[in-house]
């Protein structure tokens, strides 16, 4: 059940707002200035590049990397910032870390300096990722456990989040970070769901690993509540939340649901070759929910549903 005095609080919270979204034309970044708008926020995306964009209507853009020189086109001053942008994939920062480095961390460093030079009384929340933990110790995924990321990518978020902890011990900027498990929803084009459907059109079922790898899946609408609730906890004490349901569901059973849900007759064949980077479980072990109540309450098979829908709705060829 939706906590409906977290959808009143967060009304409050943003209606008027001015919010900078790093990273807003991404998947997540997309449905956060989207809901943002709808709020009533002022709402500033940077990040991107024109025409690889759904615009979403009452945002204002910049595009480009994060740099100098587009940090000081931003004329307002965000009183909420949400740091989005950055590397976005475990395997391209597995080929090229030099590469995730300077998306991921570099660009930290210049958004982090200018905010404490420009916006010092901005709320920051950065959006991690539960890569960052690796095989977690005892299974759990515990936001207050040793983190041993299996990936440059997961090496990267990591940084980042240590830079927060010195940015609020010498500069007293106030930050939460947040760590999504697996994101799932419409618009996401990349990852499981997405490679499964795809496959699937070609009429090939193969996928690495063998099936029992256990993930925590989180809707995307569901994140972006969360996300707007921690930023009124942003602190020096830099606090931390997982984003997840704290259940862990088999990629065997989300595929052979997913496959049922779009029609499809055939079953999963798994090789057995694991992907590098990529952990045998990734469950919460703690929630954010322990501090704002409900949150993560879209079940799996509806997210599932909507997804399929959309991706029917899209097209093949768009």
């Amino acid at each position: 059940m939706i906590d409906e005095n977290n959808n009143t609080r967060v009304t409050g919270l943003f209606a008027r707002r001015s919010v900078l979204v790093t990273g807003g034309g991404g998947f997540i970044g997309g449905h956060l200035v989207r809901r943002l708008v709808s709020l009533g926020s002022r709402v500033l995306s940077l990040g991107g590049h024109r025409g690889s964009i759904n615009l979403v209507d009452g945002a204002h853009y910049i595009f480009g990397d994060i740099s100098q020189d587009t940090l000081e086109t931003v004329k307002c001053q965000p009183a909420t910032v949400f740091h989005l942008a950055g590397g976005a994939s475990v395997k391209e920062s597995i080929t090229d870390p030099p590469k995730d480095f300077l998306k991921t961390v570099y660009s930290s460093v210049l958004l982090l300096d200018y905010l404490r030079r420009h916006w010092p009384n901005a709320q920051f929340v950065y959006v991690s990722s539960a890569a960052i933990y690796g095989e977690a110790q005892h299974n759990e995924a515990n936001h207050n456990l040793a983190c041993l990321p299996l990936s440059p990518y997961g090496v990267h978020k990591q940084l980042v989040e240590s830079l927060l902890l010195d940015h609020a011990r010498m500069y007293g900027t106030r930050s939460a970070v947040v760590r999504p498990f697996s994101v799932y929803g419409a618009g996401l084009r990349k990852q499981l769901l997405w490679d499964a459907l795809e496959k699937a059109r070609r009429g090939t079922f193969e996928f690495y690993g063998s099936g029992v790898e256990l993930r925590d899946w989180v809707s995307v609408s569901d994140l972006v509540q969360c996300l707007l609730l921690v930023s009124e906890h942003a602190e020096v004490t830099v606090p931390v939340y997982n984003a997840g349901t704290c259940r862990g569901t088999t990629v065997r059973q989300v595929l052979t649901e997913l496959f049922r849900i779009a029609g499809e007759h055939h079953e999963p064949v798994f090789l057995g070759r694991t992907k590098e980077g990529d952990p045998d479980r990734l469950v919460a072990g703690d929630s954010a929910e322990a501090a704002f109540g409900p949150l993560f309450c879209t079940p799996l098979q509806k997210g599932l549903y909507d997804y399929v829908n959309w991706y029917r709705s899209r097209g093949v060829n768009d």
